[in-house]
């Protein structure tokens, strides 16, 4: 087996130099409106949540699997029968998101935007080619128990896609037509998870705050009685003709009238 790179995608090759599987004929998807929608739905929320991270060409990869199990007898017949297989179970179900609580998370605008525009190109007849008609994959950081039961067809992105061994890898195993109805599966995103808006840069607004109202702190009142506070004075400088000695210290002062000051909302009286 040889494998060829085409602008980053790993095409597997036979030993004969054919690719490993035929490309899909192109879906054509129901003409009824809600069934469109139904389908339409379906398959955005399988490349959303199994590739949102992925570019253009994984998430093409994704959905082309998706329709190729629709054409399938081993899979239902409708896009949301396929992506809702097993989803009744906590186990067994096909696509992850389905039962895994995937679907409670907020709904990222531009993802659901880009996965929705890449749904509708493959309901109405667009055909991701490098995939084949591969019916599984699986991420590069597992290794499922099923792999080595399967024929490695592409390697794009995260994603390894595998098509069935021998006759059931051709386009002659591919015979069921998809049903003219789609079951009531899936959720609307706006009404079941809420939806991530991208955070908008707005002009700052500088706001005028209102003065806090004054509070009325009550004051205790302590009296400290103090001893009187003693102090001298100078009196004026005598002068050498005023006899020449030195000044005389004038008679002590007592002053003890109380002084009031207040410290932390408490009033305090020294003196008496």
């Amino acid at each position: 087996m040889r494998i060829h790179l085409l602008s980053g995608i790993a095409l597997l090759c036979t030993p004969g130099g054919a690719f490993a599987a035929d490309a899909a004929a192109p879906y054509v998807a129901s003409r009824d409106p809600a069934t469109f929608d139904r389908a339409l739905e379906c398959l955005t929320q399988a490349i959303y949540f199994e590739a949102r991270s992925q570019s253009d060409d994984g998430q093409r990869a994704v959905a082309q699997v998706v329709l190729n199990r629709v054409r399938h007898p081993s899979y239902p017949s409708s896009v949301c029968g396929v992506v809702y297989q097993g989803s009744e179970r906590s186990t067994g179900c096909q696509f992850t998101f389905t039962c895994d609580g995937s679907m409670n998370a907020g709904i990222e605008p531009y993802a659901w935007d880009r996965a929705q525009r890449i749904a509708t190109a493959a309901l109405r007849g667009s055909v991701y080619r490098p995939v084949g008609l591969a019916l599984n994959y699986h991420t590069t950081a597992i290794r499922p128990y099923w792999a080595p039961s399967l024929v490695p067809q592409l390697t794009l992105g995260a994603h390894i896609f595998y098509r069935r061994p021998g006759g059931g890898g051709t386009s002659d195993a591919f015979v069921q037509a998809p049903a003219d109805y789609e079951p009531e599966a899936g959720f609307i995103p706006s009404e079941a998870a809420p939806r991530i808006e991208r955070p908008r840069v707005e002009r700052a607004v500088r706001v005028r705050y209102a003065s806090a109202p004054r509070v009325e702190v009550p004051v205790l009142e302590i009296a400290l009685v103090e001893r009187p506070v003693r102090f001298r004075t100078l009196g004026p400088r005598q002068t050498a003709a005023a006899g020449g000695s030195r000044p005389r210290a004038q008679q002590a002062v007592s002053r003890s009238g109380p002084r009031v000051t207040i410290q932390g909302g408490v009033r305090i009286t020294r003196g008496s």
